[in-house]
């Protein structure tokens, strides 16, 4: 019960800090900057109950960890909320085409919207010029003169992904 409680709690802590600082400024590099703040508090809980804030905690009335097991099963459940939030974190990050199309039309109203209007709020400044800002902000991408390049970290990405979609039988995409 004590992995449960201080790798939930940390993932917890981890998560109001991250809410503490987007409201202060939300960083350009925002996936970096999250997995760096959930990654560093894991390890500073988990230096904490090993320097012996679990015996301190137990006093408090708080179950420790006791063993290298439970150690790991500590880390374990919190590296596992922490990976289901980056997904989840994407969504937010970057509205993909599906949610922008369902907030379009919800925001019409129970009228609804005409077709052309929704083909005039699909536009670059919309849905194309944020990927390519996000591409090379990531550094998946560069440019160079008037061309876009994948950078190496682009290219293993593209692959990763390309593997993926033909092991599904689901062609190049596009």
């Amino acid at each position: 019960m004590s992995t449960l409680v201080w790798g939930a709690g940390s993932f917890l802590a981890a998560f109001l800090l991250h809410m503490a600082v987007w409201r202060v400024r939300v960083p350009e590099r925002q996936t970096k900057v999250l997995l760096l703040i959930m990654f560093a508090v894991l390890a500073a809980a988990l230096a904490f109950l090993k320097a012996g804030g679990g015996r301190f905690a137990a006093e408090l009335g708080l179950p420790a960890p006791e063993t290298a097991g439970d150690f790991l099963h500590l880390a374990l459940i919190n590296i596992s909320l922490v990976l289901s939030y980056m997904i989840t974190y994407s969504a937010m990050e970057a509205d993909s085409p599906s949610l922008v199309i369902v907030m379009a039309v919800a925001g019409a109203g129970p009228d609804g919207m005409e077709e052309d209007a929704l083909r005039r709020y699909f536009n670059d400044d919309r849905m194309v010029k944020p990927r390519i800002r996000d591409l090379l902000l990531d550094k998946l991408a560069r440019k160079d003169g008037g061309l876009y390049r994948l950078t190496a970290k682009g290219r293993l990405f593209a692959a990763l992904f390309m593997s993926y979609r033909f092991l599904l039988g689901r062609g190049k995409g596009g």
